[in-house]
């Protein structure tokens, strides 16, 4: 599956394939640790999307959401500690 962060459900876990948008927002994207490549596990959906990161959790606006491509993670992928 690829598709946006935004319309992933909770419990998702995704691998940010791509952060689109204006300069500004992939920066703000970057400086969060929102980059290609990083895993993530989708916490909540409304009013914000929650997303883990290792053992960091961000709460991203939808809009802000909107411009990350995700695939999702096949289930026999191996993944750090839950």
């Amino acid at each position: 599956m690829k598709g946006r962060l935004v319309t992933c459900a909770a419990g998702d876990w995704v691998i940010v394939s791509a952060v689109e948008g204006s300069p500004a927002r992939i920066d703000r994207l970057a400086s969060v640790g929102i980059l290609p490549g990083v895993e993530l596990r989708v916490q909540q959906t409304r009013p914000v999307v929650v997303v883990q990161s290792d053992e960091t959790v961000l709460a991203l606006e939808r809009e802000l959401a909107a411009d990350v491509v995700v695939v999702a993670l096949e289930a026999e992928v191996p993944r750090a500690a839950e």
